[in-house]
């Protein structure tokens, strides 16, 4: 047998070898793919579909976590949500703990969020709302009538308080001298809380309804907030000796 038969019958079982571990490793491989890369939390990412490597909430619940290459995330700043959120540059909560909890805060800006009781979203009126009352106080009696009905309603709160809990009805109280100039005006809560400067009746209300009564904001277009800010607009006009409606 001459050297190159002798080479070439040692090389056989070498390249026999070299396929078997070559299966070998791809099976593994596609078993780990298998194992890893379908995330079971991707479909609770609302973030997913905008970029892969978005902050995952459910990141601490991956099994596959450890394998991830997007475990330690070099997108995480990039968040594809925050753009989108209206109230970013107002919101003194934006920059908080809170934000990663809310990866898509853009879509309600004021949910599932433990700072949003200090969200001037919540309280500041909507870019295309229309007051349904009229702020200089020509306003029908019935809404008047409507709204002083739903200030003595405890159960618009959570706490058992309403409005007239600390104003009263037919004397007023509790309100400070700021109260006896016509909305738009400064109010101490509202400037304290949500750092807004000047506030309308209703989004007085509003900010009643979240601090003092614990409750959820009214809806814009509601007859509640109208009414229970048509008669708020009466009662100032009491309070600073002005002809009224009451």
């Amino acid at each position: 047998m001459n050297t190159i038969d002798r080479l070439w019958r040692c090389r056989r079982p070498l390249m026999a070898g070299g396929a078997l571990l070559g299966a070998s490793l791809a099976g593994a491989l596609g078993q780990a793919v298998a194992q890893c890369g379908a995330n079971p939390c991707a479909v609770k990412n609302p973030c997913a579909a905008q970029q892969a490597c978005a902050a995952n909430p459910c990141a601490a619940k991956n099994p596959c976590a450890a394998k991830n290459p997007c475990a330690a995330n070099p997108c995480a700043a990039a968040n594809p949500c925050a753009a989108k959120n209206p109230c970013a540059a107002k919101n003194p909560c934006a920059a908080n703990p809170c934000a990663a909890a809310n990866p898509c805060a853009a879509k309600n800006p004021c949910a599932a969020n433990p700072c949003a009781a200090r969200n001037p979203c919540a309280v500041k009126r909507p870019d295309d709302y229309a007051p349904g009352y009229d702020e200089a106080g020509d306003n029908a009696p019935g809404l008047i009538a409507q709204g002083k009905a739903l200030f003595q309603d405890a159960s618009l709160s959570t706490n058992g308080l309403a409005c007239s809990s600390c104003h009263g009805v037919d004397q007023d109280s509790a309100y400070q001298a700021t109260f006896s100039s016509p909305y738009p005006h400064r109010v101490a809560m509202g400037e304290d809380l949500y750092g807004m400067s000047m506030l309308h009746a209703d989004e007085m209300v509003q900010v009643c309804m979240l601090n003092p009564m614990a409750a959820s904001t009214l809806g814009w277009n509601s007859e509640e907030l109208a009414a229970l800010s048509a008669y708020v607009v009466e009662v100032q006009k009491r309070y600073a000796g002005e002809p009224h409606r009451l």
